[in-house]
């Protein structure tokens, strides 16, 4: 007879960076799919029908606004989900990283990447 867990603590349980990585990745795709791509269809939309408008987008984007941090934000998650991306293909295609070392190395080292490339960014925006 199989013995299953009465109570299991999930609070215990250390996930892998690579996994981390994955989830992240899924979660980030959902944010840019249903959240970045309408806004930013939106302004699109909103930009192109008057000079008016556009003027008035340009504004709110130079100004430091809840509006602007919004729409860099989200610039940084489809940046991080880019990223990540490029990895799952890395290994996916060429077969690179697929250890759990391996892979723990590449998730590690593309969160850095990605924090040292906003961090520049956001410095170089916001400065």
């Amino acid at each position: 007879m199989d013995q299953r867990p009465v109570y299991l603590d999930l609070t215990k349980i250390r996930l892998p960076m690579s996994a981390f990585s994955s989830i992240t990745h899924r979660l980030s795709g959902m944010y840019v799919f249903f959240i970045t791509l309408p806004v930013m269809l939106y302004m699109i939309y909103h930009s192109t029908s008057s000079k008016s408008n556009f003027e008035n987008l340009l504004i709110t984007l130079d100004a430091i606004s809840f509006k602007s941090i919004f729409i860099y934000l989200s610039f940084l998650i489809f940046w991080y989900h880019i990223l990540t991306g490029i990895r799952h293909l890395i290994m996916d295609f060429l077969h690179i990283g697929e250890s759990l070392n391996g892979s723990n190395y590449s998730a590690i080292f593309v969160l850095v990447f990605w924090l040292i490339s906003s961090v520049s960014f956001m410095v170089y925006i916001f400065i």
